[in-house]
This record gives C-alpha cells, sequence and structure tokens, in this order.
C-alpha cells in the first residue's frame, strides 16, 4: 500500500509539472501582451495639479492675409493749418506753446505792423487743435512767408506705410489695416486704406499707403514709428486652431486633442496659412474639437517618455 500511495503521488506532481510547462510555454507563445497606444498621454491627478493646460475649440472662420509694411505716423494734413501774419511787422506775443491745445478763433499771437499805427494785429487760429510746430520767438520780424504756429487735430492722424514696389498691386482702397507703436508693445491699432500714392520713392522704391486712424485718445504721436499689416484677402470659412498649438515632432507637425479631462491624442495635422496667431488646418482635426494650446509641449514631452519607457 505505501508503495502504491508513492506512486500515485509521484504521478500527481508530475502531472502538476506538465501542466505548469504547458502554461509557462502558452505564456511564452501565448497571448499578445496589451500595448499602451502610444498616440494617447493620459495624465495622474498629480500630474495635473503642477501642470497649466488650455483648450481651445478649432472652429472654422476667416483668415486675413497681410502684407506687412514699416510706416510712421503723421499729422492728418487735411485737418492741419499754418498760423501766418497776413502783414508785415514784428512779433510781440505767443500765447501758446507746443502741445498746446487751441480753439478756432483762439488769439494765439500778436504783431506789431507800421500799417495799423500802432494797433497789433491779432493772429487767431483757424481750425481746433494741438500745436504741434512753433517757428518764432517774440521780436521777430515777420511776413506772409512765415509761419508762426502748426495746428493740426490729433484725433485724427494718418499712418502712412512704406510698400514695396513689388507689393503694390495687392493694395486696395477701403482693406483693413492694423499696426504697432514701439510706446504700445503688444497693443494692436487699426484703420482703413484711404489713400495709395502715384510715385514710387527712388530709393527705397516704395510707394507711400495712407491709413486713416481714430485716435480720440490722443496716444498716437506725430512721427512715431509703426508696424503695419494691410489686410489684402481674407480666406473665409476655413478651419483654424492657434499656432501655439503646434508642436514638432520629427519631420510632422503635430497637435493634442483633449478626450477628457486627463486623456489626450496626438494628431499629426496638415497646417496651412498662418496669420496674427492662427494657422489653417487642412486635415488631422475636425471643426468642433478641443485642442490643448498652452501646455502642448508638456504633453510632447510625457509622449516621448512613455515611448523611451516601452524601449
Amino acid at each position: 500500500m505505501k508503495t502504491l500511495s508513492a506512486v500515485l503521488l509521484l504521478g500527481t506532481v508530475l502531472a502538476g509539472c506538465g501542466k505548469n510547462e504547458e502554461v509557462a510555454e502558452a505564456r511564452s507563445k501565448g497571448a499578445p501582451e496589451i500595448k499602451r497606444d502610444q498616440n494617447i498621454v493620459e495624465l495622474t491627478k498629480e500630474s495635473l495639479q503642477h501642470v497649466t493646460l488650455k483648450i481651445e475649440t478649432a472652429q472654422s472662420g476667416g483668415l486675413g492675409m497681410t502684407l506687412k509694411a514699416a510706416g510712421r505716423i503723421s499729422a492728418n494734413l487735411n485737418k492741419t493749418a499754418k498760423i501766418t501774419s497776413t502783414l508785415e511787422g514784428r512779433l510781440i506775443r505767443l500765447h501758446f506753446d507746443l502741445n498746446d491745445h487751441v480753439r478756432a478763433g483762439d488769439v494765439v499771437a500778436l504783431v506789431e505792423s507800421p500799417e495799423l499805427l500802432g494797433k497789433p494785429l491779432s493772429l487767431k487760429a483757424p481750425i481746433d487743435g494741438v500745436i504741434i510746430d512753433r517757428t518764432a520767438t517774440a521780436g521777430e520780424w515777420v511776413d506772409k512767408s512765415k509761419a508762426i504756429y502748426t495746428v493740426s487735430d490729433p484725433t485724427q492722424p494718418w499712418a502712412i506705410a512704406e510698400v514695396k514696389e513689388r507689393d503694390i498691386g495687392v493694395v486696395k482702397l477701403g482693406q483693413d489695416a492694423a499696426f504697432t507703436a514701439l510706446a504700445y508693445p503688444g497693443e494692436r491699432f487699426h484703420g482703413k486704406v484711404v489713400l495709395i500714392g502715384n510715385q514710387v520713392e527712388a530709393g527705397s522704391r516704395t510707394v507711400e499707403v495712407r491709413i486713416a486712424v481714430d485716435n480720440a485718445d490722443g496716444r498716437l504721436k506725430h512721427g512715431m514709428f509703426a508696424d503695419v499689416e494691410i489686410v489684402t484677402t481674407i480666406l473665409d470659412d476655413v478651419l483654424l486652431i492657434p499656432d501655439k498649438a503646434l508642436q514638432t515632432d520629427g519631420e510632422e507637425q503635430i497637435v493634442f486633442v483633449a478626450l477628457s479631462d486627463n486623456r489626450f491624442e496626438k494628431r499629426i495635422v496638415r497646417p496651412g496659412l498662418e496669420q496674427s496667431g492662427r494657422v489653417q488646418i487642412l486635415g488631422g482635426v475636425k471643426a468642433g474639437e478641443n485642442v490643448v494650446t498652452d501646455g502642448s509641449f508638456i504633453l510632447k514631452s510625457e509622449m516621448l517618455k512613455g515611448q523611451l519607457g516601452q524601449e
């Protein structure tokens, strides 16, 4: 009996070993391992607490193609006047200085003329505006040829863009324009093209383009430099996303689409034209999908770390 029991026990052990070997062999050949989708980035709750992600929706809209040009702020010559004396005489008093505001009819200076037998001639402002130039001092002898003051309305200046000769053909009257000024970084001012010059400047090969500007607050000053963009073409109904959503992955342009609060999918996209911080998307993202803008670089880094970990 003892011998029979020993034989049965040995058989059971051997059978168990055989099954274990079969299981091990099945596993070595066996069921495929579950692989993580390399296009999906999933952040933990802890990670989300330490990163800042901003989401914006891809949507259809108009994309304005612009022409860039250097420019300057100029007085509106249609709202500018020079003040001169109608008679020869000595300038005995000036009532205003540079940057002073005057109203039409204000007496700005007095001239003593021999023709008036001791009665001073009053020089008056012809328009409302600001004194932008003063070229005389008390005691000077003045006549009709000498401008004592220049007055201009500061609320409607011009931005003068110097457009290259090769580009002038796409500029049209009425086009929208925008520009920035060094004094106000990050702020854009707007206007419309109201005049295209008829002469090419010999040295620079540029044509002056006049842009009417609203300057009710008076912040734009005569002589300021400006970087001008004239909207020459508008593409309607194109899919747009912020350009900061784009990341480079090798030779591909990618974005990350939010699938949930913590899951993001890498998409290869075909960008088109780009202007003013927005880029046209020709494929890879659909209207209504949410793309990551701020923080997209962090998701790219997480994706690369995951790929290295799998290797």
